[in-house]
Parts: structure tokens; sequence; C-alpha cells
């Protein structure tokens, strides 16, 4: 309950914090104004590098799963299926940067037309 109240009065409340817009004592994390802004922040800013980075370590770990197999077949298998999971993951990953620049572009494409 103190957080459905307190909460937005903190945010509605005035005050002067360090970069904060006019009456704010929250600030905007994102610093973006708008949807097509805050979609570029939070895929490119957080979800390719933290993503990225996973997929590397998966693709490391699946390298050392093969590596240890030592040619037991369902050891291998279960490599394969590391490496196969890493490689989706990265192409779901490339894809929402695609959908994410596509996004943008329409939004672009829309503000020039009007």
């Amino acid at each position: 309950m103190l957080a459905i109240f307190v909460v937005p009065f903190l945010a509605q409340a005035g005050g002067t914090g360090s970069g904060c817009g006019e009456g704010q004592l929250i600030c905007n994390p994102f610093k973006q104004d708008s949807i097509k802004g805050l979609i570029e922040v939070i895929v490119k800013d957080i979800f390719i590098p933290i993503g990225g980075v996973i997929a590397v370590v998966m693709i490391i770990y699946a390298g050392f799963l093969y590596v240890t197999a030592r040619g037991n077949t369902a050891k291998i298998g279960e490599a394969h299926k590391a490496l196969l999971y890493a490689v989706i993951g990265a192409a779901i990953l490339l894809g929402a940067w695609v959908i994410s620049e596509a996004i943008s572009a329409t939004i672009d494409t829309l503000k020039k037309g009007s």
C-alpha cells in the first residue's frame, strides 16, 4: 500500500534534483521522451550488450563441453544442443535489434510524412 500511495507522490512532488525536470524528484533513467527513443535505448544499451556477453559465454561453454566429452556420444549430443541453443539465442538477439531498427525507421518515415 505504501508503494501505491508514496511513489506517485514522490514522482509528482515539487523539488529539484540533479538532472531532473521541473518539479520532479525521480528522474527518467532512460533520458528519452518518445517510444522510439525508449525502444532504442532498451535494445541497444541493455539487451545487446548483456545478451551478447551471455551468447559468447554460452558458446565458450559449449566448446568446453565438446572438449570434455572425449568421444562420449551422449556428452557430444549435449554439447551440440548447448551450441545450438546459444546460436539460436544470438539469432533472436540479432532479430530484436533488426526489429528495433525497422520500428525506428518506420516512425521516422511517418514523422517526415506528417
